[in-house]
């Protein structure tokens, strides 16, 4: 994975395929989120989304979810019960591209991987807190779509 490239199966032949993702978020420190962290990286995956045909309203749904999240926990965290709720929250992600219909999983492949990416450097309340401005600046950013 470290290489930007994931494996999935083409299930029209029993092959593996490569596929291509760009990872936008590998280089952000959660511990130390840094202004340019928001305005390129996070711009550039919204972008990105947006061109590979991410809706909207998925977008928005799974902005929500994060939403709750961030009610639901008050300080002090606990970082096991939040660490369950993200991998959940992932999980719910991975639903959405089961889901989808076979043009739009690439685009929920993207997302899902993507944020897993940054999901997973979550250790604290600081890093959650950071993750939610990402979350917040990705809807921010998204374009309107066409």
């Amino acid at each position: 994975m470290a290489d930007g490239r994931d494996y999935k199966r083409n299930e029209s032949r029993g092959q593996q395929q490569t596929v291509n993702i760009k990872y936008y978020f590998q280089n952000v420190n959660l511990d130390e989120l840094k202004a340019d962290d928001i305005t390129t990286a996070t711009k550039q995956f919204s972008e990105e989304l947006c061109r590979k045909d991410f809706k909207s309203n998925q977008l928005r749904k799974f902005y929500n979810e994060i939403m709750a999240l961030k009610s639901k926990y008050q300080p002090p965290i606990t970082d096991n019960q939040l660490k369950l709720d993200l991998a959940i929250f992932l999980s719910k992600i991975e639903y959405g591209k089961n889901k989808a219909k076979k043009e739009e999983k690439l685009s929920f492949e993207f997302y899902l991987k993507n944020i897993e990416s940054i999901i997973k450097k979550v250790n604290n309340e600081k890093n959650f807190n950071n993750l939610i401005t990402i979350m917040e600046a990705i809807v921010a950013y998204f374009p309107k779509q066409k």
